[in-house]
């Protein structure tokens, strides 16, 4: 046996491990290299999609593939996003310079796949959106952000925010991972995917009900709404525990 070992460890040696079971092959060694990865379609498969859906919609975050996003928003912005990431979030940088495994290059191949594969038209009064980039504190009113709330999303989100046809925007375990940004770009734009109107109160190209005889939403209201929504973020997120550790019954 101790032979045999030794037989096998000599031939390994002489041979550089070509031979070796597990070794992966020239095909395998290239898809790990993520620097080999080219093409829009699979630099989104490989670092996107998890998120943000197979083709920009239906993901956990932002849908990215909505024309009216696409048009408020700048490549220099995109790039940068895709590189650095943000802050506090589940978006993680994806350049080397920052940890990540995407040159610069393939994160302009995703930026320039987005606005060439999804050329959707924005609607006719995209140019007058409010601010969709977050540029700091936000400077509302929580006490009117409330008010305008209960008016304007209460009849999908619940009188209060407590959630309804629609889920809780104030769930602590929501906001501990929801940026200010993704809050202000979702109030903005909506989210065309899973039914949630724009500022407008438009959903594809048509008011919903729920805001009808309601006027478009101002830069001012939606700042007082990032301010009472976000109000309610804690420092411990989630299912509140009772006070010295787990102590579930039987144990």
């Amino acid at each position: 046996m101790i032979h045999r070992t030794f037989l096998v460890t000599a031939i390994a040696l002489a041979t550089g491990c070509d031979w070796m079971p597990g070794k992966p092959t020239a095909p395998q060694t290239e898809r790990g290299n993520s620097e080999a990865i080219h093409g829009f379609v699979n630099l989104w498969g490989t670092n996107c999609q998890g998120c943000h859906g197979a083709e920009g919609t239906w993901g956990a975050a932002r849908p990215l593939n909505d024309p009216l996003y696409q048009s408020l928003v700048t490549d220099e912005w995109l790039r940068t996003t895709v590189s650095d990431g943000i802050n506090g979030t589940l978006m993680p940088p994806h350049s080397i310079s920052n940890g990540g495994r995407l040159t610069d290059e393939q994160i302009q191949e995703i930026v320039s796949g987005m606005r060439s594969n999804w050329t959707g038209s924005p609607p006719p009064y995209a140019a007058k959106s409010p601010a969709i980039i977050n540029v700091g504190p936000t400077t509302g009113d929580p006490v009117k952000g409330l008010a305008t709330f209960n008016t304007w999303c209460s009849p999908c989100h619940g009188e209060n925010g407590v959630g309804a046809i629609a889920g809780s925007p104030i769930d602590s375990s929501f906001l501990a991972l929801a940026s200010d940004q993704m809050i202000r770009a979702t109030i903005v734009c909506g989210r065309p995917d899973v039914g949630m109107p724009d500022w407008q109160g438009n959903l594809h190209g048509e008011q919903v009900p729920q805001r009808e005889g309601l006027s478009p939403l101002t830069n001012t209201q939606i700042e007082d709404l990032m301010a009472w929504i976000t109000s309610h973020r804690v420092e411990f997120p989630g299912q509140p525990y009772p006070p010295g550790g787990n102590q579930s019954p039987g144990f």
